[in-house]
């Protein structure tokens, strides 16, 4: 089990110092939430190549890893136009974790039949 902080409440950092301040409070994984920098609530994600590579970098050097990336957008709502956008932008946040190294779990791909059985 991965126990990731959700870095919502330091948001307002930017992504080096937020990196470092995770570390820095002991945690080894860090639970992507909605970022101006990176993930915007109900918006196009803004991760440009420089803060991916930013972001990176205080991976790197903190020896932190990303758990997972939470995404806020208005994909099942009634206004079709809405719903279009927001499945763009989960597109591309999916693109984004992806070259960010998490792609989901590599290791555990569970058949229906066996997350049936899990959940009993």
């Amino acid at each position: 089990m991965k126990i990731a902080f959700d870095v919502d409440v330091i948001k307002d950092l930017g992504i080096t110092r937020m990196v470092h301040q995770v570390a820095e409070w002991g945690y080894k994984y860090i639970e992507q939430s909605p970022h101006p920098q990176i993930n915007p609530f109900y918006k196009h994600p803004r991760a440009s190549r420089e803060i991916m590579a930013e972001y990176k970098q205080a991976l790197r050097d903190t020896g932190l890893e990303l758990s997972s990336f939470i995404c806020v957008y208005r994909w099942s709502g009634p206004d079709e136009l809405r719903r279009q956008a927001a499945v763009k932008n989960w597109k591309r946040l999916v693109e984004i974790a992806v070259e960010m190294g998490r792609s989901g779990d590599q290791h555990r791909v569970l058949r229906r039949s066996e997350s049936a059985r899990n959940l009993r």
